[in-house]
This record gives C-alpha cells, sequence and structure tokens, in this order.
C-alpha cells in the first residue's frame, strides 16, 4: 500500500507563469522537448553548438530542435 501521508503533507505552489521572460520560454521548449522523447531514450542526441545553443536530435521519431535562449 501507497504511503499517502507523506505525499499528501507536502505544501505545494504551483509556478507563477505571468514572470516567466524569454529565456524560460526556451527552458519550457527544452523540458517539454526532453519529456516528450524520454521513451525513445538513448536515441535522442543533444550537441552543443557553442555558448549559447542546443541541438537535439531525436533519432527515433526523426525530429531536431535548436534552443537557443539568447534569441528569442
Amino acid at each position: 500500500m501507497a504511503d499517502t501521508w507523506n505525499v499528501m503533507r507536502y505544501d505545494v505552489h504551483p509556478p507563477d507563469f505571468s514572470k516567466i521572460g524569454a529565456a524560460d520560454d526556451v527552458e519550457l521548449s527544452f523540458a517539454a522537448f526532453s519529456l516528450e522523447h524520454a521513451a525513445c531514450g538513448d536515441d535522442v542526441l543533444e550537441v552543443r553548438l557553442g555558448e549559447e545553443a542546443l541541438l537535439v536530435w531525436c533519432m527515433a521519431c526523426a525530429v531536431m530542435m535548436i534552443f537557443r535562449p539568447g534569441e528569442l
């Protein structure tokens, strides 16, 4: 049986999305991509492109994205 008492006693506050800036949009996009392709496992490749860019490629789904927090 699950220990629901320990789970229920945490004080959780939802995030305030009105304070999210452009850099946070990129972080949320990257998080969404990561969660969407989590089941793909080793088929996801991440490559750093310089100081401010990250290329992410899911070979299983044939999807590629570049995340640049400074250019939004």
